[in-house]
């Protein structure tokens, strides 16, 4: 069975924190949690997973493959969930859609309609006048809706209610 995540003696060091030697392998169909306390690197593991942060040493692999020759094609099939909202406040959920879609070679309108409708999201209101719960579910909404093969959420229930 594949892995679609493996990171190999992966170390990221800041002042007064680090990650050390860390070897983690994520098989296909299998869902994961990655649990610990505050403080103690899982935001950092996961940013260097979407090469949102650079490990200083150690291997970083999805699907197989490595970012240097490969990102493009990677960040297609992941679907992210970062714990807060990373959309400009002042677009609404259709303008968002309208500019990330273009951006994935699978983008499922329907499937996005979908999601908007079965999570109670209104396309023409501002992200800004969305709860924290609500951004949350607008950001699973469009990590959803382009066939993502890895889903990455990290706090995907910050906000949350029911």
């Amino acid at each position: 069975m594949e892995n679609v995540v493996e990171l190999k003696t992966v170390t990221k060091q800041f002042k007064g924190f680090s990650v050390e030697d860390i070897d983690l392998e994520v098989k296909q169909g299998f869902v994961t949690g990655f649990i610990g306390a505050n403080g103690a690197g899982k935001s950092t593991t996961i940013k260097m997973i979407m090469n949102l942060l650079k490990p200083d040493s150690g291997e970083v692999k999805l699907f197989g493959l490595d970012y240097k020759t490969h990102e493009k094609e990677i960040k297609e099939r992941i679907g992210f969930v970062y714990d807060g909202n990373v959309f400009y406040e002042g677009l609404n959920l259709k303008d968002i859609k309208r500019i990330v879609a273009p951006a994935y070679k699978r983008w499922d309108d329907h499937l996005f309609k979908q999601y908007v409708e079965q999570f109670e999201l209104p396309l023409h209101k501002a992200i800004k006048t969305f709860s924290k719960g609500m951004q949350m579910k607008a950001s699973l909404a469009i990590a959803l809706s382009h066939h993502a093969e890895l889903i990455i959420m990290d706090e995907p229930t910050a906000g949350f209610k029911n």
